[in-house]
């Protein structure tokens, strides 16, 4: 047993001597590696709260913005709307102006025409008027051999006159 002690002794003197030494190192490290290590990761950490905390408040404003634009948008389009509707609305309105145009100006240039023909046409029966007041003189002189006064020749006219307007009536 004693040679168990002897063995043991110096064994147990290594291994007071080496708690000991863990001990110091183990204080040390947590002194010089483990703290500074700590206050790092805790440090470290703060900074990935934050900046999640910052990606997440970035994240809210965007989906605050995005939905602003949304609204814009929709409001842009009903405004494109709105506007298309009214230039459809000005487009029908100044096509009826100038349809009504049209019309009037067709129905001017018809009766413009329609008192142009009263016009010819009564120019026209003038000169027909006249002629058969010509051939009637011209036959009546050959047919009594002899001139007519004045005065019969405006009766024989009007009587002419009377006739042709009866015929020409018809």
């Amino acid at each position: 047993m004693e040679e168990l002690s002897k063995i043991l002794n110096p064994m147990t003197s290594t291994i007071f001597w080496s708690i000991v030494c863990f001990l110091i190192l183990f204080f040390v490290l947590w002194k010089f590696i483990f703290k500074p290590v700590n206050k790092m990761i805790n440090t470290r950490q703060a900074e990935i709260r934050k900046n999640l905390d910052e990606a997440d408040r970035q994240r809210d404003e965007a989906i605050k913005y995005l939905e602003e634009q949304r609204i814009l948008l929709e409001q842009s389009k009903k405004e494109a709307k709105e506007i298309i509707e009214s230039g459809r609305q000005t487009a029908r309105k100044i096509q009826e102006e100038i349809e009504d145009r049209a019309h009037e100006k067709s129905r001017q240039m018809l009766d413009e025409a329609l008192e142009e023909i009263k016009r010819q046409k009564e120019k026209s029966l003038n000169e027909v008027k006249n002629s058969i007041i010509d051939i009637a003189m011209q036959t009546t002189e050959k047919v009594i051999s002899k001139s007519l006064s004045e005065e019969e020749h405006k009766k024989l006219i009007e009587e002419s006159l009377q006739e042709v307007g009866k015929a020409v009536e018809q």
